[in-house]
């Protein structure tokens, strides 16, 4: 390869590279926020758009993911409402004899509604979890259900849980179905989402005496003008849910990242997420005593009822060994979860109550992660809130596929810009 001797009298190439450097610099002189935003709010949605794209829809889906999974699946999770419902330890005993997983049940889930049924869940053993789907660390373990009328007793069916198709749908929402890989990638997308959505409310800011038509869609417009409008009304209408949804989806996904930033404003009660509620469960121990049977499901419930009337219980963590403890997991009148966050610890000889997290007790920062489900699914606001993330989930499609449109006519244009120019 041959050099260039600075020196040489040969000056054609240093004048190039002035002339390269005298472009840039004036290029750089140009440069302004809402280009450099410009850039950034379209590498983004190039660069992770599908991913967006995808975790929208299945977010709609995910809002009432309950009532389709009943609705899907009817013969088995909806009964006809009786009387009287039956005890919890007969309706234990009735699943473990159906259930093809001969081990104690690892919990219960009670029924929301009066037609719902009882699900006992059991956790499948290694030697079966091929049949479960792919599990990880930051996962559940593939649990096992059995669905019983809580009213008759009747077993109406049972199901390894990640099979089911709001399970798959909630696993893709969370983790394209890869694992911890996935999570990550899910994350910085709702970080990301998150700089999207701050990028395009600044581009969009209209001058004060054009504030109504940026609200409006013009009427009558060419094809490029609707398409322009239709990305800006969808942007902004559907900001602000946007912004909180994809906030509470870096704590779902990136908790590593959320949890010491609300700590350092507000310290954490040390008992925020799944994984520390599996390890509360194993250092709270039941004390056995000689020859005392463990109390009976019907008796634990009542003992958190006489301590908390108003408590609708959800969930009963069952004891695998002699020393564990019984979770009861309900919601208080007054929570905004519909999924309570009331969660009591019992031991399983006494009912002795060994720690109890009581929501109305969190404090500032403890309470602000507790929000971050009902803002992700919108339940802060009811039925309204609701319906406002299912439609949400829509708009990044909408947003990418108009983002896109108005990119290439860009993009066309100036390639036959340059073109002319370079035939001249």
């Amino acid at each position: 390869m041959s050099t260039i001797d600075p020196l040489s009298p040969i000056a054609e190439p240093t004048r190039v590279t002035g002339k390269y450097s005298t472009k840039t610099l004036a290029a750089l002189k140009k440069l302004t926020l809402r280009k450099v935003l410009l850039k950034l709010h379209l590498y983004i949605t190039l660069w992770l758009g599908a991913f967006l794209v995808m975790s929208g829809l299945t977010g709609s889906l995910l809002v009432y993911d309950h009532a389709i999974d009943k609705w899907l699946n009817s013969d088995t999770m909806q009964v006809e409402v009786g009387q009287q419902r039956l005890p919890l330890s007969i309706l234990i005993t009735t699943a473990n004899q159906a259930s093809p997983i001969k081990a104690p049940p690892a919990n219960m889930q009670l029924p929301e509604d009066p037609d719902d049924v009882l699900m006992v869940r059991y956790e499948v053993p290694m030697e079966h979890k091929e049949h479960a789907g792919k599990t990880h660390k930051m996962m559940h373990a593939p649990l096992h259900e059995v669905m019983v009328n809580p009213y008759t007793g009747q077993v109406l069916g049972d199901r390894v849980r990640n099979d089911s198709l709001m399970s798959i749908v909630l696993r893709l929402h969370a983790n394209l179905l890869i694992g911890d890989t996935g999570k990550l990638i899910m994350g910085i997308t709702a970080l990301l989402t998150l700089v999207l959505t701050i990028s395009g409310i600044y581009l969009w800011w209209p001058k004060l005496s054009k504030i109504k038509q940026a609200f409006t869609i013009k009427r009558n417009a060419s094809f490029t003008r609707f398409n322009i409008d239709l990305h800006k009304t969808a942007g902004i209408y559907t900001a602000v849910v946007l912004f909180a949804v994809a906030l509470s989806g870096v704590y779902f996904n990136l908790p590593e990242v959320f949890k010491p930033v609300v700590n350092y404003f507000s310290p954490l009660d040390g008992m925020t997420g799944m994984a520390a509620m599996m390890e509360m469960n194993a250092k709270t121990k039941s004390a056995p005593s000689n020859g005392a049977a463990p109390l009976s499901p019907e008796a634990i419930v009542l003992a958190v009822e006489a301590a908390y009337p108003n408590i609708e219980i959800q969930r009963l963590v069952l004891a695998k060994k002699a020393d564990d403890s019984i979770r009861v997991t309900g919601r208080q009148v007054g929570e905004i979860r519909s999924k309570g966050a009331t969660n009591i610890w019992v031991d399983q000889y006494s009912g002795k109550f060994l720690q109890v997290r009581d929501p109305f007790k969190f404090n500032a920062g403890t309470a602000f992660v507790n929000l971050q489900l009902p803002l992700h699914n919108g339940e802060i606001l009811g039925t309204t809130g609701r319906i406002m993330v299912l439609v949400t989930g829509f708009a990044p499609l909408l947003l990418m596929v108009t983002g896109v449109i108005q990119w290439l006519k860009k993009r066309k244009a100036k390639q036959f810009h340059d073109a002319r120019l370079n035939s001249i």
